[in-house]
Parts: structure tokens; sequence; C-alpha cells
């Protein structure tokens, strides 16, 4: 058995029939390149293999007798390859209307709480031959790091694949008895005022460098998680609309070296423009810049091989109150340094893991879930929208021979924020994955064509100004340099320069 731990547990307790804590990967696979091409035959025997040495595959969470303590981590003695493989097909004419229609059904039903918390679905039908997978797993386990991680392990670097790794037969135990789950509590039980002390020291020293903050001013003004505007709250369903897009990552680096800004700090600026655009169109209220919760990874060298959940957050004014391109991704470089900087000084992930270890869970499941009913973080208005960047590899990945050539990354919605937008880099491009709640966010595929093309006005914005620069250059280095000192017929070398430029 493994206790869960840190921020984990909020994952399941926070959890409801119509919020399913769960991330995903949309993923589009090339078969061209498949030594005899594909077959889910394939498929399932490339997962019967590795499976055995994926340790979260393979386990499922039992819950303590009582809420004495956090669920356990324990094999499942009963695991069944084909309870979470599943095989389907697209209807016709398989596009990606068709693709993210099937998607959003899937990230709309909770995962089985009795079985390892993940689940695959192989789709054939798509178009142009390709083959698709929608890989799901619980919150809990992985974050988007360690998310990665899990998709190296899963995945070749080479269409030929690696080599059979024979492993001993796996013989799990039986399941735990109450009065075992009870007896591994015990412990943790009794060290429950320790953790509620450290808790309440964490909880002091973050409120102290909070002030600090506020007091000092070198961290900018305090990014306080409350007071969003209302756009986008309303009640969380069970339907989901899911959308995607796909950004050119040279593009998105080209501007993160001109204006000395981060991946993040353009990925924000890009969804800030496409929803001013989006609200624009559908009459929305872009008067006053929503926020976005941008979660902050806080791995560290000792939890680089660990899976779970190692996170903080930040939350981000996005600016798009603001008219031209280039005053947004300004204004949000200058935020989001800001932000950052107080989460570093403050540390707000250390504290919600103290937290979360001290509360026991018979009290920390009813008091979330009590929260959840009376809508208290949609009433609170943390955040408008969630939005993840996560680096991934810029190399190609195959499964079962086909090369990955699409990898849309897909987070949870929840009461409060019920848009989540998550980015992740592969290859040469930024796959972006786009989950709503279908009452919430009117025309999503449009909010996608909006994302594109804010990154062409941002681009075209940029080019714009560093040409207009270049003239101001040239005509402080040459201020005597006119039209009528040149001979007739012939072009400076400032004028070709400014020309190409332009």
């Amino acid at each position: 058995m493994q206790r869960m731990n840190g921020i984990d547990p909020m994952f399941v307790y926070s959890e409801t029939p119509v919020t399913p804590m769960e991330v995903a990967y949309a993923c589009v696979f090339d078969p061209a390149t498949a030594p005899g091409g594909y077959s889910f035959e394939a498929v399932r025997a490339v997962l019967a293999e590795r499976v055995p040495s994926l340790i979260p595959f393979r386990r499922r969470l039992m819950a303590v007798p009582f809420g004495l303590d956090h669920p356990r981590w324990v094999d499942d003695p009963d695991f069944d390859l084909d309870n979470h493989l599943h095989r389907v097909a697209l209807p016709a004419p398989g596009g990606e209307a068709e693709l993210t229609s099937m998607v959003a059904a899937v990230m709309g039903r909770p995962l089985d709480p009795d079985q390892p918390p993940w689940e695959m679905h192989v789709i054939e039908g798509l178009e142009g031959g390709k083959v698709g997978l929608i890989a799901k797993i619980h919150h809990a386990v992985i974050d988007g790091v360690a998310g990665v991680q899990l998709m190296a392990q899963l995945l070749d670097l080479s269409e030929e694949g690696r080599p059979a790794v024979v492993c001993p037969p796996w013989l799990p135990a039986a399941l735990p008895s109450s009065a075992q789950l009870v007896a591994a509590a015990l412990p943790n039980m009794f060290t429950s005022p320790v953790r509620a002390l450290q808790a309440a020291r964490e909880v002091g020293r973050t409120a102290l460098r909070l002030a600090r903050c506020a007091l000092d001013g070198r961290t900018g003004p305090l990014s306080i998680p409350l007071g969003a505007p209302s756009t986008f709250e309303t009640p969380v369903g069970a339907a989901r609309s899911v959308s995607f897009a796909k950004l050119s990552l040279r593009d998105v680096r080209s501007l993160k070296e001109q204006f000395g800004v981060t991946i993040n700090d353009v990925v924000l600026a890009v969804c800030s423009g496409a929803l001013r655009s989006h609200l624009a169109e559908h009459d929305g209220e872009a008067g006053h810049p929503l926020v976005a919760v941008v979660p902050i990874s806080v791995r560290g060298e000792a939890t680089d091989g660990d899976l779970g959940n190692r996170l903080s957050a930040m939350f981000v004014p996005l600016a798009n109150d603001l008219e031209h391109p280039l005053d947004r991704l300004r204004a949000i470089a200058s935020t989001s340094t800001a932000a950052k900087a107080q989460e570093r000084a403050v540390g707000y992930g250390p504290m919600a893991s103290a937290v979360s270890e001290a509360v026991p869970p018979m009290l920390a499941r009813p008091m979330i879930q009590l929260g959840i009913q009376v809508g208290a973080l949609r009433r609170l208005r943390a955040g408008n929208l969630m939005i993840s960047n996560v680096p991934g590899p810029n190399f190609s990945l195959y499964f079962a021979g086909m090369r990955m050539a699409a990898a849309y990354p897909l987070g949870p919605v929840v009461d409060g924020v019920a848009l989540n937008i998550t980015v992740q880099s592969y290859g040469d491009a930024v796959f972006v994955g786009i989950n709503a709640c279908a009452s919430a966010v009117p025309d999503l595929p449009a909010l996608a064509r909006s994302i594109v093309a804010e990154l062409g006005h941002l681009t075209e914005a940029a080019d714009r100004e560093h040409a207009a620069d270049i003239r101001a250059a040239c005509a402080a280095a040459h201020p005597s340099v006119g039209p009528r000192h040149r001979p007739p017929g012939r072009r400076s070398p400032v004028a070709v320069l400014l020309g190409e430029a332009s």
C-alpha cells in the first residue's frame, strides 16, 4: 500500500459526477511508418508488454474506512487490460469535428473508481487513414510534467520500437481488508497533531512572506485570487465541448526572443487576444481583463522521477481590455513576472501540501464537496479560465511503429473555472487543447480559430514594429541622406534594406 500525499488527495475529494478530475491526450498517429501498417492487435501487444512496468497503470485507489487517513494506492489483482483499452470507429467523414465530438464525450465521463484510473480509446476511421488515440488518466496520478514523463515511458523514439523487456510475472497481492487499511492508517493518525502544527506554522510563514511582499514592493502588486470578472460564470454541467488548435513553435520562439519574454508569456498573450475577439463576436464583456489561473511546476530535482502533482499557481490578468496585440504581450509579461516572483517569495505550493496533509479526510472531503455545492469558487471568482503550458519533446515519438503527428493535451473543468486551455510543444509545433463546459463558452471551434489568428496578428505587429525600429535607426545614423542626394535611377542600401523589411 502507498499512501496518497501532498495535494494529490484534493483531486479526489473535489471530484463530482459532473466534474471528473481527469487529464488527457488526444493524439493522431500516422500508420505509414509502422512496419506492416496499423493493427489494433499490435497496439494492444505494446500495451500488454509495457503496462506491467508502468506502476500507475496497474494500481487503484482504496479509501481508508471512516476517512481516518488519505486513500491508499494498491495493486489491482483483478486488472484486465481489456477494461481500459477500447476500440472505436469515428463516424464519417472522420474529420476534426467528429474527432473533437468523441473526445468531448470521453472527457465528460468519469473513470471507474474501482479500477486503475486510466483508459485509452484507439480511434479508427480518421480521414487520410490516420489513427487516433485518447489517453485519459486521473489528475491525482500525474500533473503536466509527470504526464510528459509517462508518455516517454510508453512511446518509442523510432518506428522499430525498443527491445522487449522480459519482466518477471506480475503477481499482485489480494486487496487489503478494512482492518489492514485501518491498521496502516494508525501511525498517521497518531502523528496527525504534528502535521496540524506544521500546517499552521506553514500558513503563518506564508502569511508573513505575503505581508513582506506587500510592503517591499519589489515583486510588484500582489496578485490576490479574488474578484475576477463574471465572464464564463456558470454552474458546470456534465456536457463538454472540445476544440483543437495548432501553432508554429518557430513563430512563438521568434516573439519570445524579439521581446525578451517567455514562451508562457506569448501563449498567454495569444489566448488574451483570441478571447478578446471571441467575446466581441459573441457580445461578451471585454472591458475588464480576464484572470487566468496558471499552474506552476514546483518539481525539484529530488522529485523529477516521481509522478503525482508538484504544483503551485499564479493568477495573471490577461490584459484583454487593451487593443494593440503588443501592448497585451508587454502587459502580460510584466504581470506574469511579478506573479512568478511573488509565488517564489511566498511559496503557495508548500502551504497547500502542508494543509492537505493536516486536514483529515473525514473533514476535508465534506468541506470541499459543500463548497462545490454552494458554488464557493464560482462566487469568489478566483479566475475565469485555466491556461497550462507544458514543454514537450522536440523529436518524433512512435507508438506501435506509428509516428505521432499531433498531441493535444486536455485539462479538467471545475465549477468556477469552466474553460481550460492546455498547451504543449511537440516537434516544431505547439498543440492547443481546449476543454470547456458546453454551456459556458459558445462556439468553441471559433475560439480555436481565433487562437491561430491571434498568433498571426502578434507576428505581424512585431514585424511592423521591427521595421519601424530599423527606419528610425537608419534615420538617426544618416540624417542627411535624402532622395535629392541620390544619383538618378539608383537606390541606396538603406532604401533596399527598408524595402525588404517592410
